[in-house]
């Protein structure tokens, strides 16, 4: 029993840690293609305001492919369907709605859009929340696990003393 709960926190502590992999293996992916397109100094976010989602990229055009060639790889490869797709670019923003990504570039992978982005940015937040708790439950049992033999050991010698 005592093995069983000694494995439990890091056990769900690791499985945390993987769910939360997923989003960010699709955002890492995502700048991974914008940088193999051809842009430098790449950074996406995910936002949300209410109900809409929104991807905020920063990039660097500089001897990069077109803008639209951006949208296009974040439209090919981000897995999570979002509302507004801003660029800022060398102190400027562009933006295109999913209307406008849709009418030049033709209909998305339907399998990219399961996930909306105000869905990932509060998953984030819970799962980080979780593994806080978490770490902070397994933070007070190693403090109890070493405190409580020390403190046995300072009674019988408390006790002896007398």
């Amino acid at each position: 029993m005592r093995a069983a709960r000694r494995l439990a926190v890091p056990v769900l502590m690791a499985a945390l840690v993987l769910g939360a992999c997923a989003r960010v293996q699709g955002v890492a992916e995502t700048r991974g293609a914008l940088k193999q397109a051809g842009y430098s100094d790449v950074d996406v976010s995910l936002e949300t305001t209410g109900v809409l989602g929104f991807v905020t990229v920063e990039l660097s055009t500089a001897g990069a492919p077109r803008l639209e060639r951006a949208a296009e790889v974040v439209w090919d490869t981000l897995p999570v369907r979002f509302y507004t797709l801003l660029f800022a670019v060398d102190g400027q923003s562009v933006s295109y709605t999913y209307d406008d990504l849709q009418g030049l570039f033709g209909d998305r992978d339907p399998s990219l859009d399961r996930r909306q982005v105000d869905e990932e940015v509060v998953k984030s937040g819970l799962k980080l929340m979780l593994l806080l708790t978490a770490g902070a439950v397994a933070s007070v049992g190693v403090v109890v696990a070493l405190g409580l033999p020390a403190l046995r050991a300072a009674r019988r010698v408390h006790r002896g003393a007398r």
